[in-house]
């Protein structure tokens, strides 16, 4: 008998059922939760802030597939106007800190009246969570997403108030076709139609721990105040607080005070919490490895960590991160960049075949640069990588770093300037 499928030590832990149905049945109190923690939670916050800023940095640059040189620049520089523009590196932050704490994100691309591209993002809750029913035509609606008779997505309905409104009345869910949204979540199980919180595992764990924090707060309070009692020993003194001029009992350095007879002073002795600060770390652990965050970065305790422990978290966070931006991200990107590819060639703007791109996210620090380069200069010695590899690892595009040197180079001879020179020569006076 398998001891995991017995009752042995697991009666009071309830059953679980299909994914897709704890999912829909859960998600929406464990966002609420997360939220609340995500913006009142210190190590929320962090947690939030650290997996946002891994994921899209200060904003994903696109880099045209285009074979002309002069074709690819001009769509590299129109869409990066477009998205200066309208703000795509803040949305995309937005974006990110939805998949985060709400589990999943909607974007909306609509068109100006200019014809051009919009996006917008819609909060979570307005995708009708209630709104299941079995159409006559062999689809669905499950939880607000339209599916047809095999099982693909057709539509969205999505709730008609306003992302401020305080209370919202009844109305018709609006119905958008599913070419037009962007729903990004991670799948987790089969069936699985919503996005669960990336804080799931770890809501109870970092609500015990905010109140043990607070709990040893007020401890360490309670344990700086001293309170002196006085005690009537037999009851037969004097009541110091009788008289007119009633007895000093105040303290003050080097003062010595004379008791009325029959008096004594005890003082208050505080119990103080025992392995407080050591529980408080094992939690941490706790919630850093639900969240597949390094514990160093968030809690900020740098104590013990060295190079190669750094490293190793680091790399292990590295690729998660990047499994999260590549399988989550990236698509939804690339339709990002296929519609306004569309509406710019509708208005006129661009001409040509649409061709695809490449997204570069923002390179991640290094922990030892020098010994990174080198490793990254042994590789292309030996033809493991490629110069275009090397570079995307950065998060920056081959081409533009190419065009960038030919144009120093270029100023470099106009000007008499040799560079290179002057390295050889030091290094030649270094050996």
């Amino acid at each position: 008998m398998l001891e995991g499928a017995s009752g042995k030590r697991w009666s009071n832990t309830p059953a679980f059922g299909t994914t897709g149905a704890e999912v829909l049945a859960g998600a929406p109190q464990v966002r609420a939760r997360a939220r609340h923690l995500r913006f009142n939670d210190p190590t929320a916050c962090n947690a939030a802030e650290i997996l946002k800023s891994a994921l899209v940095g200060y904003g994903v640059t696109a880099a045209s597939k285009a074979e002309d040189d002069s074709e690819r620049e001009d769509l590299d520089a129109r869409f990066s106007d477009w998205a200066e523009r309208t703000g795509f590196a803040a949305l995309l932050g937005e974006v990110a800190d939805a998949l985060v704490t709400d589990g999943e994100s909607l974007l909306v691309m609509r068109t100006t009246d200019q014809g051009g591209l919009r996006l917008q993002h819609v909060p979570a809750e307005q995708l009708d969570e209630s709104y299941t029913v079995e159409l006559s035509n062999g689809g669905y609606i499950a939880a607000g997403i339209e599916y047809d008779s095999d099982d693909q997505p057709v539509a969205y309905h999505f709730r008609p108030s306003r992302p401020t409104d305080t209370y919202t009345g009844f109305r018709a869910p609006v119905r958008v076709e599913a070419a037009d949204v962007l729903h990004v979540f991670k799948r987790q199980g089969a069936g699985q139609t919503r996005g669960l919180s990336w804080f799931a595992p770890v809501i109870l764990p970092l609500n015990e721990l905010s109140q043990l924090q607070d709990a040893l707060q007020v401890n360490a309070k309670v344990q700086a105040m001293l309170c002196g009692f006085l005690v009537d020993q037999n009851a037969t003194g004097p009541n110091p607080f009788d008289s007119d001029d009633p007895l000093d009992v105040s303290l003050e350095p080097g003062v010595m005070r004379v008791l009325p007879q029959g008096y004594d002073v005890k003082f208050s002795s505080p119990q103080q919490m025992q392995s407080g600060v050591d529980l408080v770390a094992v939690s941490l652990r706790q919630i850093a490895s639900g969240l597949q965050i390094p514990e160093f970065l968030l809690s900020g305790d740098m104590r013990g960590v060295n190079y190669s422990s750094a490293r190793t978290a680091l790399v292990q966070f590295r690729q998660h991160v990047e499994a999260a931006q590549w399988t989550l991200l990236v698509p939804a990107l690339n339709r990002i960049w296929a519609r306004w590819q569309l509406l710019e060639s509708l208005r006129g703007e661009i001409s040509g075949e649409p061709n695809g791109c490449e997204w570069h996210f923002p390179k991640p620090q290094w922990v030892d640069p020098e010994s990174d380069a080198k490793a990254t200069k042994e590789m292309l010695a030996m033809g493991l990588i490629s110069r275009r590899m090397a570079a995307a690892q950065l998060g920056w595009d081959i081409a533009k770093i190419d065009e960038e040197i030919a144009a120093d180079r270029a100023r470099e001879q106009s000007l008499n300037l040799d560079f290179q020179q002057q390295q050889q020569q030091q290094q030649s006076k270094s050996q």
